[in-house]
């Protein structure tokens, strides 16, 4: 699980094999991240939903890489971004799928994908029926299973409930650690030995919800956060899986960067608003631009016995500044606007 902020960016790897389950927001370099891990071909990317904080880079990852198989839940959404990645669909001609309950995707000789969610017919109805209808994914790796929730939300686990849903070993939990998933009777279905969460540093949802964390207590799943540890690790010898925490040596040097384009669009989910576009690299307080690398040399000249991740959570506290700031400065310049149209003197 890659750290990525507030979104979510899953590398599998088996075999040889390599799969990617969300491509993250905008701002997260995946496709940058892939290539420092050593990753040159995708058998099978995925994308649970078509929210921004899911396939901020997916478009770029399709063009970057050789890719096999490309699957969504077949829903079409109002973004730029999702007619980026839709255009590079095409224009890489990438064979595509749309996910249907009971479609498997073998992954090596030991390992397999089977889609437990949507069926034949979505839902609809639901507080955000895009997120209700996220690509869920099992993955069995001989006696070692994970699930794959993307942003699948209440209605989702009802239907799986239905479906007689297997215990698991470790949950990617839903939508962040929201309150509107992870209900209890699904928790206590699945009972969960692990549990991983991808959601950003002080993010603006207050993700993961304090009553999800509490129900995933109740039945003793052990909870790792990325806002928390970093980069998540899950290593399974098909008999059992261990969790490892922390930073990935070769992705302190990835440069978080923006999407390439543009994007102004109206995104009509109401938790995922598009997030203000950035230069390249971060600008500092006083104007130049500042990359990440640069910041962690000067932060680690000021203090050398400093660890990485103190580090890495000042950069994610500086950037989370600076885009106030970037907001607080748009906000008076329309205000501006509006008063010069208006014909009211400038100051």
């Amino acid at each position: 699980m890659l750290d990525v902020g507030q979104g979510d960016a899953i590398l599998i790897r088996a075999d040889g094999h390599s799969a990617l389950i969300d491509a993250g927001p905008r701002d997260a370099n995946v496709e940058e991240q892939l290539r420092t891990l050593g990753v040159e071909h995708l058998d099978l990317v995925v994308s649970t939903h078509p929210h921004a904080d899911h396939i901020g880079r997916m478009a770029q990852v399709l063009q970057d890489f050789d890719v096999g198989l490309y699957v969504d839940n077949g829903m079409s959404h109002t973004t730029k971004n999702y007619a980026n990645v839709m255009e590079a669909v095409k224009t890489t001609e990438v064979d595509y799928q749309v996910a249907v309950k009971g479609m498997s995707f073998p992954f090596g000789d030991e390992a397999v994908f089977t889609v437990l969610f949507p069926g034949s017919s979505q839902i609809s109805g639901t507080r955000s029926d895009i997120n209700s209808n996220s690509v869920v994914l099992r993955l069995d790796h001989g006696a070692s299973s994970f699930l794959f929730m993307g942003d699948a939300e209440a209605p989702t686990e009802v239907a799986l409930l239905k479906a007689n849903i297997p215990a698991v070993d470790v949950l990617k939990v839903a939508h962040h650690g929201s309150g509107h998933s992870s209900t209890g009777a699904f928790l206590a279905k699945l009972h969960p030995h692990s549990a991983l969460i991808s959601c950003g540093e002080g993010n603006r949802y207050h993700h993961p919800y304090d009553e999800a964390l509490e129900r995933l207590q109740h039945v003793g799943t052990l909870v790792y956060r990325t806002d928390r540890s970093g980069n998540l690790r899950a290593i399974s010898d098909g008999v059992g899986v261990e969790i490892l925490e922390g930073t990935i040596a070769e992705l302190d040097s990835v440069v978080v960067v923006p999407w390439p384009e543009p994007v102004a669009v109206v995104d009509t989910d109401p938790e995922e608003p598009p997030e203000p576009d950035e230069t390249t690299g971060s600008p500092s307080v006083d104007g130049p631009k500042l990359k990440r690398r640069d910041f962690f040399d000067a932060a680690f000249e000021r203090r050398p016995h400093a660890s990485k991740a103190e580090i890495r959570s000042e950069w994610r506290a500086y950037k989370k500044a600076w885009r106030l700031a970037q907001k607080l400065e748009r906000k008076a310049a329309k205000a501006l606007d509006n008063a010069t149209v208006e014909g009211e003197p400038e100051p």
